[in-house]
């Protein structure tokens, strides 16, 4: 079973950042300010079923993108 990823809100400094939290309790901090970019990437996680021991990678990869 592969776990579903959402959209979590975090403060930093009184600026609104967003990471993405795994139903496992892997976790994406500080991603982006930007929550309908990180939505985008959470929904696209979701939809290709994505296992979370992948999801650093994924960020990663969407960080330099």
């Amino acid at each position: 079973m592969n776990p579903s990823f959402r959209v979590c809100q975090e403060s930093a400094a009184g600026i609104p950042m967003f990471g993405i939290r795994c139903g496992d309790g892997t976790h994406a901090r500080g991603i982006s300010t930007d929550y309908q970019e990180v939505y985008r990437l959470t929904q696209t996680c979701n939809r290709c079923r994505l296992s979370s021991v992948h999801l650093m990678d994924v960020v990663e990869d969407f960080r330099r993108s």
